[in-house]
């Protein structure tokens, strides 16, 4: 137990030194584009369209395996 509390105590100082370096690399054009809503938007679509065409991609790999078979059934 007292050993973790040195190491806590030893660590502690590095994990907030290590934030600061994060928060002094930010610059005033990268705070534009966090704030503008614009970016923002083009960012989920294009991680929407990325998702999809890995879906696409995985049913494509799956449809042309001859180990793997699709029966289509109706709703």
């Amino acid at each position: 137990m007292l050993f973790m509390k040195k190491v806590l105590f030893l660590l502690l100082p590095s994990l907030l030194f290590c934030e600061r370096i994060y928060d002094a690399q930010l610059t005033k054009e990268n705070r534009a584009a966090m704030e503008n809503k614009k970016i923002k938007c083009r960012w989920v679509c294009d991680k929407k369209i990325y998702t999809e065409q890995k879906i696409s991609e995985a049913v494509s790999f799956y449809k042309n395996s001859k180990y793997y078979r699709f029966d289509k059934k109706g709703f």
